[in-house]
């Protein structure tokens, strides 16, 4: 079907055709303070079709296989593309490529669609009640899914590529609250894995975890503010990275001058320990993929390679802009949405220091963890995140925890003032990005860093 629909649109006058076939099942459950609120499994079919005619993109999809109303759609992107021709701008043209072909599936080794609604609800359970065996905790908002996603890609270039992936994800929130404070910690377990994921991380364990750090929250005092030495962990250190670096190195945003990092391929622009990577090939990771939504092979990127900025994450569009080779970097939501230029596995590449070296130069600084959301500005090169958890540094030794930490500064001078990488590289808890009204599956990571000065704002130490 989807080589007959290639070839119904190039009839119709496209100069590019791409038919995207989706295949998805799978469960969602969700529960609150012990009581399930949601058990749902799906399935869905269906097609995106995308076209390149008159020099502009035209995008249909559909729900239904039979071969009038897929036509349908594709008579529809056509006229969409001509139509949206009389707007003003530059005409789209893609690169000359040769077309992969190749078909992937990534087997669970302990396949969620084998385990049923009860189990995977008795999986949920037991996180609930190891999370609210804490006295502090107030609120426990848990959530298990598990997704098969099978994905053929056909087009005009001639691409023909099919790839079965699995996700398998636990998360929680816990909302803890004593003596008039209260305090949140989220945590998610997750990756391209079925149901041996919690073989090697343990969802109750996790879960125990964010309930007591909590309560160490809660015991914590108000933040310092000023310019500090900070050492982040590795889940800090991968949504810095893919928040201030990642989304300004996406080739769309590159190609269209809202980037700090437009123009600038070969210069330094980092410490000379920094190296960055976007790798979708990571196995078991929650953002890998095998092929991308355009249909080209999945491949590791070199972002910055010791302090020098070597490359972007393109999708076929933007490295004709920017005359480059598309790396496979588009990826899209659902059937329903054209592919869009996104992170994958995202992460600094690890150093030989130990937890205890980082520290201990430090006389008086902050060592963070985690992420509890922020903003950046990729065309300012301006950041500004808050720590889930964080303790002071005195004297090169952990000290107290503190609370309302938020770390802020410039990208550049941020990248440039790492001055400590550990050997302790690993992914953070997997995420969920979105851009353009479209979320998709992502990792972050590195290990700890030691950044020599970043402002940290608090609310002055006091209790």
């Amino acid at each position: 079907m989807e080589d007959h629909l290639v070839r119904f649109g190039e009839r119709l006058g496209a100069d590019y055709v791409e038919i995207r076939r989706e295949e998805t099942r799978g469960t969602v459950l969700e529960m609150k303070n012990g009581m399930l609120e949601k058990a749902i499994s799906a399935s869905d079919v269906g097609y995106a079709i995308r076209v390149l005619a008159s020099g502009r993109w035209g995008f249909s999809s559909a729900n239904r296989e039979d071969r009038a109303a897929l036509e349908g759609a594709v008579a529809a992107a056509v006229r969409c593309a001509r139509s949206a021709s009389s707007a003003p701008g530059e005409e789209i043209t893609l690169p000359e490529m040769e077309g992969a072909k190749g078909r992937v599936e990534w087997k669970a080794r302990r396949d969620p669609e084998d385990m049923d609604m009860e189990g995977k609800h008795s999986i949920l359970a037991e996180v609930d009640g190891a999370v609210r065996d804490n006295g502090d905790v107030r609120v426990f908002t848990g959530a298990y899914s598990d997704g098969l996603r099978h994905v053929r890609v056909v087009s005009s270039l001639g691409m023909e590529v099919e790839s079965t992936v699995v996700r398998t994800v636990i998360q929680g929130m816990v909302v803890g609250s004593r003596g008039g404070r209260m305090a949140q910690y989220r945590f998610r377990i997750g990756g391209t894995r079925g149901l041996e994921l919690f073989d090697e991380e343990e969802p109750v364990e996790k879960g125990r975890e964010a309930s007591e750090a909590v309560s160490r929250i809660l015991d914590a005092r108000a933040a310092p503010a000023g310019r500090f030495p900070v050492v982040a962990d590795p889940a800090l250190t991968g949504v810095f990275i893919h928040e201030a670096l990642g989304h300004g190195v996406e080739g769309d945003i590159v190609s269209s001058g809202g980037s700090v990092f437009t123009g600038r391929l070969g210069d330094e622009v980092a410490s000379p320990l920094v190296s960055v990577y976007d790798d979708p090939t990571w196995e078991g990771a929650f953002g890998s993929f095998p092929f991308d939504d355009e249909g080209l092979p999945a491949r590791k990127k070199t972002i910055i390679e010791r302090g020098v900025l070597r490359g972007y994450i393109l999708n076929m569009e933007s490295a004709r802009k920017l005359g480059l080779e598309p790396n496979g970097g588009a990826r899209a939501e659902s059937y329903s949405y054209s592919p869009q230029v996104r992170m994958s596995n995202t992460y600094i590449a690890g150093g030989d220091m130990t937890f205890e070296e980082l520290l201990e130069d430090i006389k008086l600084g902050v060592y963070a963890k985690g992420t509890r959301g922020g903003q950046v500005d990729t065309a300012r090169g301006t950041f500004q995140f808050g720590a889930q958890e964080a303790f002071l540094i005195e004297d090169g030794e952990l000290g107290m925890p503190l609370r309302d930490v938020a770390l802020a500064g410039s990208i550049l001078d941020i990248l440039k003032n790492i001055d400590g990488l550990g050997s302790d590289l690993r992914l953070g808890d997997p995420g969920f990005c979105g851009k353009g009204g479209q979320m998709v599956p992502v990792g972050d990571g590195g290990p700890h860093i030691r950044i020599k000065e970043a402002v940290v704002g608090g609310t002055g130490g006091g209790e």
